[in-house]
């Protein structure tokens, strides 16, 4: 066993919007698109991948406006594709443990 986390939900601190951005370092700017993703708290995730995209990562915000703006911090470093989360079906859980 790794960790025990807490299930808090976002929204009951303003936080009523949910993106999932996938992000496309340009030229040479993948250490530093990698920074500013760590350095900005509303990114609660981010997987480094493969394919054409080098990073999958998932935000909470209180407005469209704030994600406009997180994502602009990005914009000199890289290229995006947002999807607003409309509903979670299958909440993060662990594949089968055991004989399968």
């Amino acid at each position: 066993m790794k960790n025990y986390t807490v299930d808090i939900d976002p929204k009951h601190f303003g936080y009523l919007l949910q993106a999932i951005v996938r992000i496309r370092p340009l030229p040479g700017k993948l250490q530093e698109v990698e920074r500013q993703i760590q350095a900005i708290p509303e990114f609660t995730e981010c997987d480094k991948v493969t394919g054409d995209d080098c990073f999958i990562a998932r935000l909470h915000v209180r407005t469209m406006d704030q994600l406009d703006t997180l994502l602009d911090r990005l914009n000199a470093y890289a290229e995006t594709n947002t999807a607003i989360v409309k509903k979670t079906p299958v909440k993060r859980r662990l594949p089968p443990l055991g004989d399968s």
